[in-house]
């Protein structure tokens, strides 16, 4: 019995796990088409579309039996989604792909883990959480504040040297998995990237917020 809630505790994890490596092969795959060309609003426009005609009928079908008990459609869900939407989707994916245009696969993974820092002060912002020093779990959470911010900025600043071919000669061959950025927009891409990990944020506790309604 305890082998058997031990198991269904891991597996969120291991699904958390198995989406952050499908969230870092899109954004390599991403990087890849933006070199070759293609213009990341563009790829914004197939990624939603393509996600839009796959989840569009699932969710009516998976949720067939609710739809009896509850209305399929409000206006107050409608503005929530709306919300949501232009925090979580729009803004997200929009500061996301431009970000990485400018920088590399590997600044966006150093900036996403600024996504729970940001929730956690906006949580202290708007006094979800109480601020007390004394409380050994507030000691460890602000520890690790500092230590994804002082990530964030090693990354920025210090990206180390450059392994692939130039900018100039990637404008002439089609390359797969191709990671070189130019290097003068590299702080201005992450900028963007963190701007994107506090639209997430955002979106988080709009989250929360809804679901404690």
């Amino acid at each position: 019995m305890e082998g058997e809630i031990r198991t269904s505790e891991l597996i969120p994890f291991i699904v958390m796990v198995i989406m952050e490596g499908c969230t870092i092969g899109l954004t390599i795959f991403a990087k890849t088409a933006i070199t070759n060309g293609m213009s990341p609003f563009v790829f914004i426009v197939y990624t939603n579309a393509l996600a839009t005609i796959v989840l569009f009928p699932s969710s009516f079908l998976l949720n067939h039996q609710n739809r009896k008990e509850k209305p399929l459609f409000t206006f107050s869900l409608f503005k929530r989604f709306l919300l949501m939407g232009f925090t979580g989707i729009t803004m997200t994916q929009t500061l996301l792909f431009l970000g990485l245009s400018y920088s590399s696969p590997i600044l966006v993974c150093a900036m996403s883990h600024l996504i729970p820092t940001f929730t956690f002060l906006l949580n202290i912002i708007h006094r979800k959480v109480e601020l007390n020093l004394k409380n050994s779990g507030m000691q460890v959470q602000i520890i690790g504040i500092i230590v994804s911010l002082m990530g964030a900025i090693v990354a920025e600043f210090f990206k180390g040297p450059l392994i692939r071919p130039s900018s100039h000669h990637l404008r002439y061959t089609k390359q797969l998995f191709v990671f070189s950025s130019t290097p003068e927009f590299w702080v201005f891409g992450g900028i963007l990237l963190a701007a994107a990990s506090f639209s997430v944020s955002i979106t988080n506790f709009i989250q929360g917020q809804f679901l404690v309604q």
